[in-house]
């Protein structure tokens, strides 16, 4: 009698644990391998690490310290979007790079004007959607629709977003958005974690919040960052001048091993980066350093298989 109560006390245990989630911010490589294989969190079939920056070419040159530039990131429009200063809400739109690199080109760009303003250089375009720090909020991200000029939806940033700079480097961005070949994605810094950024997947229909992780990365010497095939790889310089490289990879799965990467330095900029954001159509970094408007190529090679 005791040993069949016994077991049926067993089987209620497994049963409720079976049904417990899993921990938000999991570190250990085996249980985010776990979360990945359950909940396929980050989907498979992109398996290229960063090797190296390959070139530099000077898009163009405006009279903006601060500012970002994109395409956007899935679609196959030709368009280029600028967006000048860290605090607007005016986009210039172009028909392609080389009506804005060059300003006889026509058709003349598009003013947009938004119903809300952005704050900060970490802006995206996702899928025809503008994604956007709110300016004057501590955490709201706003989903803008470019074709009808609404706000689609938007949401708040949990986990101490908002509260302190991103990067020490990048004086205005509080929450910078990411896009890569998985989707879209939040940085920011988290609280009570010593300035370590907080890495967050976010669903871009719903913009519900996937999952978070701590990151080892700080913010300290930090001056921007962007994700490629689900890693995040952040770009410090000291005193936001010298060498400009990336000195801090973290992987969610667990694939890529710092150790193993190569020294990755920027070709010398004079001033710390704006914003450098990936492109995972062009496979291409779009940046933004001292009013110029560059385009990084990248040296990628294929991931090691998780064992």
């Amino acid at each position: 009698m005791m040993l069949a109560l016994r077991r049926a006390c067993i089987f209620r245990a497994l049963v409720f644990m079976a049904f417990l989630p899993p921990p938000q911010c999991a570190q250990d490589p085996a249980m985010v391998h776990y979360i990945y294989q359950r909940f396929q969190v980050l989907e498979v079939g992109c398996d290229n690490m960063l090797m190296g920056i390959k070139s530099l070419k000077i898009v163009k040159k405006t009279m903006d310290t601060d500012g970002s530039w994109m395409k956007d990131a899935v679609s196959d429009s030709a368009k280029v979007y600028v967006f000048i200063g860290s605090r607007n809400n005016t986009v210039w739109e172009f028909a392609n790079i080389r009506a804005f690199m060059e300003d006889s080109i026509k058709p003349a760009p598009r003013k947009l004007i938004l119903t809300h303003s952005w704050q900060g250089t970490g802006q995206v375009i996702y899928k025809g959607f503008l994604f956007f720090h709110s300016q004057g909020t501590l955490n709201e991200i706003i989903k803008y629709n470019l074709q009808k000029r609404i706000v689609e939806d938007r949401m708040l940033l949990f986990g101490g977003a908002g509260r302190a700079l991103a990067y020490q480097h990048s004086p205005s961005t509080y929450i910078d958005l990411a896009v890569d070949e998985h989707g879209l994605w939040a940085i920011h810094s988290g609280p009570g974690i010593h300035g370590h950024l907080v890495l967050t997947k976010i669903e871009p229909d719903t913009l519900g919040v996937e999952h978070s992780w701590d990151t080892p990365c700080r913010s300290q010497d930090a001056e921007a960052s962007f994700l490629l095939c689900g890693v995040l790889y952040v770009v410090y310089s000291s005193g936001g001048q010298g060498a400009h490289r990336i000195t801090c990879v973290y992987d969610p799965l667990g694939t890529i091993i710092e150790e193993n990467l190569p020294n990755l330095f920027f070709p010398r900029r004079p001033r710390s980066h704006s914003m450098i954001h990936y492109n995972p159509r062009d496979k291409q970094l779009y940046a933004w350093n001292d009013g110029n408007q560059i385009i990084y190529k990248l040296q990628t090679k294929r991931k090691q298989p998780l064992q």
